[in-house]
């Protein structure tokens, strides 16, 4: 029987895994404890960690791969610029090191949310290890709504959240309270929408809000953002959660640095607040089919991905006494199937809706008739030129007027 160890408590990341625990039963551990040493001596056939952001994670990774133990990262939310250059540079270091995430990763290979990640993970330097599988945790609001038909009954509610881990540095901290300040101050004026606040640590507190976060356990957001008509986050997975629920998302960040996972509303300074609230109201076609072709790229749902990473796994076990040969691709990460925008011309330009009532054969035969009525129009502009030039010093008049501007 197989043997497979997640290494932290289950009750921190145990909903990363739900999805795969009953499929696996008894063979699926929960090892809490940093003992390198003992997950050596149980040998377990795989080890399972959410990110390599801990150094102690890190070293399990190592220890475990140095004895021939298989490995497989479960990426547990969205890359972010700031934990991947920011915490590093301007937070805390190691014995005064600054320590790569994911450049290259330790592990035999990396779950991946989507095309975006995959190829930005496999750039660090981690060819052959990424993997596409989705994300298995959302499998229960996927398919919940399949377009944005809801907006049509308006809620008034906006939902205002932070990630789990909003800032990484002070400054960082300075930044997104200032952000949260902004929106709380211009919300402040406004008597026709109602904010829906859910922020994480002790912010609430330190900008005297009322607070609706209960659980990190994501059942009670994908509950709150149904009730509202959209939602306006700083960088967190919470961004893919409510574009799988269909909702305007607007990403807030105050930091003005690259982001690995976008939006197609941005919230960079105080200026943008009054559009982009005003938007996201009342979205315009294009941008929610933009969201649409960003969700796409940035989590894959083409399949089931608890099923994508069940088959992950067992794929790796087969090569548990054989590592060093584990395929540099498992799953089929090279379909990426890219979403088109709508082929109704009148959705992005009103002005032109006429043309999707016309038949495809009467627009055939009308393009026919155009056709034939600009031919007959240029025989006839000829003939008329020809009648000219022969008119006695036509040429003539015609040169100097074109050398004399006052002629």
């Amino acid at each position: 029987m197989n043997k497979i160890f997640v290494i932290g408590p289950s009750k921190y990341i145990g909903r990363h895994f739900k999805s795969i625990e009953n499929s696996l039963g008894a063979n699926f551990v929960y090892f809490e404890e940093y003992q390198p040493n003992k997950i050596i001596e149980e040998k377990p056939d795989l080890v399972i960690i959410p990110d390599e952001h801990w150094c102690e994670l890190g070293n399990i990774v190592a220890t475990c791969k140095a004895h021939g133990i298989l490995t497989l990262q479960l990426m547990d939310g969205i890359l972010e610029w700031r934990r991947t250059w920011d915490y590093g540079s301007n937070g805390h270091r190691i014995n005064g090191i600054l320590n790569p995430l994911n450049q290259p990763a330790f592990a035999h290979k990396i779950a991946c949310l989507g095309f975006k990640d995959f190829r930005l993970l496999e750039s660090w330097g981690n060819h052959g290890k990424c993997e596409i599988v989705g994300m298995p945790r959302l499998r229960n609001i996927q398919g919940l709504r399949t377009d944005f038909s809801h907006l049509d009954k308006k809620k008034g509610k906006i939902l205002v959240c932070t990630a789990k881990t909003p800032a990484f540095t002070i400054e960082q901290e300075r930044k997104t309270i200032e952000s949260l300040k902004d929106l709380r101050d211009f919300f402040k004026e406004r008597n026709d929408v109602e904010i829906v606040w859910r922020l994480s640590g002790d912010l609430s507190e330190k900008l005297n809000i009322k607070n609706t976060l209960t659980d990190l356990n994501g059942l009670e957001i994908h509950r709150i953002i149904q009730e509202v008509d959209s939602v306006i986050t700083t960088p967190s997975t919470t961004l893919l959660e409510a574009m799988v629920l269909k909702t305007p998302v607007a990403l807030l960040d105050y930091h003005n640095l690259p982001h690995y996972f976008e939006s197609a509303w941005i919230i960079s300074s105080q200026n943008h607040i009054l559009n982009v609230f005003e938007e996201l109201m009342n979205p315009p076609v294009v941008k929610l089919d933009y969201q649409e072709f960003l969700l796409n790229d940035q989590l894959f749902q083409h399949e089931d991905a608890t099923t994508r990473l069940l088959l992950l796994i067992e794929s790796m076990i087969n090569y548990k006494d054989d590592p060093e040969n584990l395929p540099t691709t498992i799953l089929d990460n090279i379909y990426a199937p890219t979403y088109r925008i709508s082929s109704e011309i009148g959705t992005y330009y009103p002005e032109l809706s006429w043309l999707e009532k016309l038949d495809k054969r009467e627009l055939e035969l009308k393009l026919s008739a155009a056709k034939g009525t600009i031919s007959v129009l240029e025989n006839k502009v000829c003939n008329l030129e020809r009648r000219l030039n022969s008119i006695p010093f036509y040429t003539l008049l015609k040169k100097l007027k074109n050398s004399v501007p006052f002629l």
